[in-house]
């Protein structure tokens, strides 16, 4: 129990942004340079294959049988809300893109994220990616997607868990499948080290999404120059700047959202030049 809270406690401060050292670390882990505690990172073995977890959610298709390339999209912290269920899926279609948008919390039994507790914690983010993975296989499995053509897209939460993943090297869905390419929108930075199979990936920052700091790992990320990954930040912008319900309100991460218009136009068209790049 003792050592479930050290990693709790180390992961609280790293997703509000701390620095970090691996000065005191062994091979595998990373520490805390506020704690001095050190932590098993990445959050899976490299060449892990998830197990299967059945999944629900909302499915969306353009007219016609296809193929088409999809998009699995996680969603935030929010849960099950009208931005990821109906918004992205539609916009998404008139791309010409099919989606699935698993309900994530749900497996839970939440409907939004309780606190940051809930977030920060290495067994729940693992449930989470390997409830994305097997959402993978579900789309894979549609007679009218191309099976070749299957991205991810995560705001915040879901963002958070692309960032893991992409820690890992070779990591397999259930049935050995793997995401073509993946879209961070206004997730965290931290520990970004590109360890795993740099899949093409388009990080989307919001300006103004700065709590702890934050925007500083991007930069310092950003100047590594990681291979096919492509940033853009949109000026003036905060978190969850595409969610109309969410303005004027605080998330647990302590994360200020505000909805713009304008944001979620320049965000529409920074996606889909990357999407209709990749797919």
């Amino acid at each position: 129990m003792k050592a479930i809270l050290v990693k709790l406690g180390c992961l609280l401060i790293l997703s509000l942004g701390f620095s970090l050292t691996s000065a005191n670390a062994i091979a595998g882990e990373r520490c805390s340079k506020i704690t001095n505690r050190c932590f098993e990172w990445p959050l899976a073995p490299h060449g892990t294959q998830f197990e299967k977890i059945s999944t629900n959610g909302v499915w969306s298709k353009p007219e016609g049988s296809g193929p088409f390339p999809a998009l699995i999209i996680a969603e935030s912290c929010g849960g099950s809300k009208p931005t990821t269920d109906k918004f992205w899926p539609e916009y998404f279609k008139s791309l010409g893109f099919a989606t699935y948008t698993p309900r994530v919390l749900a497996q839970f039994n939440q409907k939004y994220c309780p606190n940051l507790k809930f977030v920060v914690s290495n067994e729940n983010r693992l449930k989470m990616a390997r409830i994305l993975y097997s959402a993978l296989d579900e789309m894979r499995n549609k007679e009218y997607v191309d099976k070749n053509s299957i991205g991810i897209i995560g705001f915040s939460l879901g963002g958070l868990v692309i960032r893991d993943v992409g820690e890992i090297k070779d990591l397999k869905s259930p049935e050995g499948n793997k995401f073509k390419y993946a879209v961070n929108v206004y997730g965290y930075c931290t520990l970004l080290e590109r360890q795993g199979d740099n899949i093409p990936t388009l990080m989307l920052l919001a300006e103004n999404d700065n709590v702890g700091g934050k925007m500083k790992y991007c930069d310092e990320a950003k100047a590594k120059n990681f291979e096919n990954m492509t940033w853009h930040t949109i000026a003036g912008a905060w978190h969850a700047f595409d969610d109309p319900s969410a303005d004027g309100k605080t998330d647990p991460g302590k994360n200020k959202m505000k909805y713009s218009k304008s944001a979620t136009e320049e965000a529409k068209s920074v996606i889909k030049d990357f999407v209709m790049k990749n797919k």
